[in-house]
């Protein structure tokens, strides 16, 4: 992957490419971004720049026997380590088994996500991990000599999935790592990295796109149409993994303000046998959903605002607006920011495999108490 296929991230790039051209590469990398952000496709335009024999002020040449193979994520000296599992014994779990369909992925996609590369190996319900095994037959690729390029390279994707004697093999290489190596850990979750790896790593931080940036983006990558796009990353927020996502099941989004609609109107009235009911109907749903509905819910909390405030609200279905005009002035200031706060944390634990009903009904108790004492200082104040 070249740099000119990224948009945006400029002064990243150019950092990048400063420290190839000054030989100042630093053997361990920790490219750091949210879901849907830019870190893995600008870790693998660095890689294919690094190994490039061709390469420019700006970029990769793009043409070159290195960068052929690097864009079609076949160079012999380019190993990858990812989050896997298999219905077979975990203490041979690795990556090669995966590596045809992780390619077939990224060349479809480099913005993937965990939950469709989840689908992806169809692994069900299992929790993907990188396993000990894994971390021990990359550490011995990279000690042989390398066959093409002068650098070997092991890119991690979502280290945070590492088991711990595992991230402890991995220390140990970082500390003291072969001649002529650069190993690259692409993370969405800088805080379940062990310490001592991240001390040992030369931090890229790479910040989320802009709404008009990630509508860019998803247009590049699914060619649909411009009015599209912005709507799914609106209600994304600029993440290009879940505007993609939205875009794929755009059958769904009438099923989702349904769901919202009743799901509001049960924790205003506190039915909690009602809530029950909605708990039951979300935990059937794939966590892709999940994570995708609550996505949904803060986007029309956040139209919410913007209508009482007299803000325009783009982006939003005549039924969408319908709905909205009529709830929002349950909405304000004061509760706006709890609720957000609510969904956000929701989102955040479906994203770490929490079990849907639970955490969907306690969600709705938290909205619940918050209505509530909305309608009690309301009363007093009458």
């Amino acid at each position: 992957m070249q740099f000119s296929a990224i948009l945006g991230h400029d002064a990243i790039k150019k950092r990048l490419i400063k420290s190839v051209t000054e030989q100042r590469t630093a053997h361990a990398q920790l490219f750091f971004g949210a879901e849907g952000s830019a870190a893995l496709p600008l870790a693998l335009a660095y890689m294919q720049y690094v190994s490039c024999v061709d390469k420019n002020e700006n970029d990769s040449c793009g043409k070159c026997v290195s960068c052929n193979k690097m864009q079609k994520f076949i160079h012999p000296d380019l190993h990858f380590s990812l989050p896997v599992n298999w219905e077979g014994p975990t203490d041979k779990l690795n990556t090669k088994s995966f590596l045809p369909q992780w390619r077939q992925l990224l060349t479809q996609n480099p913005y993937v996500g965990l939950d469709e590369w989840v689908d992806k190996i169809d692994i069900g319900n299992k929790q993907p991990f990188i396993s000990n095994y894994e971390v021990h037959e990359q550490i011995v690729s990279l000690n042989v000599t390398s066959y093409e390029s002068e650098y070997k390279f092991l890119l991690m994707w979502l280290p945070e999935y590492m088991r711990t004697e595992g991230a402890n093999s991995l220390l140990k290489t970082l500390e003291e790592p072969p001649d002529k190596t650069l190993i690259i850990l692409v993370t969405q979750d800088y805080d379940r990295i062990l310490k001592t790896i991240l001390s040992r790593t030369q931090l890229i931080k790479i910040p989320p796109y802009s709404i008009e940036e990630a509508s860019q983006v998803i247009h590049q990558v699914t060619q649909q149409s411009k009015e599209k796009c912005d709507l799914a990353a609106g209600v994304a927020e600029g993440n290009i993994t879940q505007a993609k996502w939205l875009l794929e099941n755009g059958d769904e989004a009438e099923l989702q303000l349904n769901l919202f609609k009743e799901w509001m109107r049960a924790c205003y009235s506190y039915n909690i046998v009602e809530q029950a009911r909605i708990s039951e109907n979300f935990a059937k749903q794939m966590r892709e959903w999940q994570k995708g509905f609550f996505a949904y819910a803060l986007y029309m909390v956040r139209q919410t605002i913007l209508l009482n405030h007299a803000a325009a609200i783009n982006r939003v279905t005549d039924s969408e607006k319908s709905f909205l005009e009529k709830f929002s002035k349950f909405f304000n200031p004061g509760n706006y920011g709890t609720i957000s706060g609510f969904l956000n944390d929701a989102s955040h634990h479906v994203a770490r495999n929490a079990y849907g009903k639970l955490l969907f009904f306690d969600t709705s108790l938290l909205i619940s108490e918050v209505f509530r004492k909305e309608r009690e200082r309301a009363t007093i104040a009458s």
